[in-house]
C-alpha cells in the first residue's frame, strides 16, 4: 500500500519562508554594507584601504590576536601582535621593580639585568652621583596609562618596541647612611621606554623622560 508523501504544516511552510527571508535579508544587508564601504572609499580615493575594512565574522580588522599600533592610529595597516605586546609589558614592569630596588640600595649592578645600552649608562651615572652625595631615591608609582606597540628608537632605528607610562611618582630622597628622609616631592610622568630583546626578554635600551614636579 503506498503513502501520501506527508505535507508540510502550514506554520512550518511559514517558518522555512520566513528563515529564507531572514538570510536573505542579512546578506543583503552585509552586501550594502561593502557596498556603501566601497563607494565610500571610492569617493575618497582610498580603495587601497579594503583590506582594512572591519566587517564582523566575515572580514574583521584587525585580525584576531592584534590591535592597531597606538603610536601610528592613522595608519591601519599598522598592526601589533597582542600576545607580544603583553611579554614587552611584563618584562618592562620587571624590569622597572630592578631599577627601583637599584636605587633603594644604590647598587648599580643590580641594572644589568633590567638595562642595557643608552639606558644602562644613564641610570649608572645618576645611581654614581648618589652614592658621591651619599644618599639614595625611593619612588612610589602610580600609572595613570599604559601604551605599548611600535615606535622608531630615536637614537636606534632598528629598536622599534616602546611602552609609554603615564603616572605620578612620590619620590624619598635619604641619607643613605642611616635612612633619614631628606626630602620628599611628587612628579608628574610621561615616560616612554624602548626595550629590545636579550636573552630571550626585554631590557630597556632607551629612554624619553618628560617629568613635571607637581607639590613638594
Amino acid at each position: 500500500m503506498l503513502t501520501k508523501p506527508a505535507r508540510a504544516s502550514g506554520f512550518q511552510m511559514r517558518n522555512a519562508v520566513l528563515g529564507s527571508w531572514t538570510r536573505t535579508g542579512l546578506a543583503a544587508a552585509v552586501i550594502v554594507l561593502v557596498l556603501g564601504s566601497v563607494a565610500v572609499l571610492g569617493a575618497t580615493g582610498s580603495l587601497g584601504d579594503l583590506r582594512y575594512l572591519n566587517i564582523p565574522l566575515i572580514h574583521p580588522w584587525p585580525p584576531a590576536g592584534y590591535y592597531q599600533n597606538p603610536f601610528n592610529p592613522t595608519n591601519r595597516g599598522d598592526i601589533v601582535s597582542t600576545s607580544q605586546a603583553a611579554k614587552v609589558k611584563g618584562d618592562l614592569i620587571a624590569d622597572g621593580q630592578i631599577e627601583l630596588q637599584a636605587y633603594r640600595v644604590g647598587d648599580g649592578s643590580l641594572l644589568d639585568g633590567a638595562d642595557t645600552g643608552n639606558s644602562l649608562v644613564k641610570l649608572r651615572a645618576a645611581l654614581a652621583q648618589n652614592h658621591a652625595a651619599g644618599v639614595s631615591e625611593d619612588f612610589t608609582n602610580q600609572l595613570t596609562s599604559v601604551r605599548v606597540g611600535k615606535l622608531t628608537d630615536p637614537n636606534d632605528a632598528s629598536v622599534t618596541w616602546c611602552v609609554e607610562e603615564v603616572g605620578t611618582s612620590r619620590i624619598t630622597l635619604a641619607n643613605a647612611a642611616n635612612g633619614q628622609t631628606i626630602r620628599q616631592y611628587t612628579i608628574r610622568f610621561d615616560d616612554k621606554f624602548w626595550m629590545v630583546a636579550v636573552g630571550g626578554r626585554y631590557l630597556i635600551t632607551d629612554a624619553e623622560v618628560q617629568t613635571e614636579t607637581v607639590s613638594t
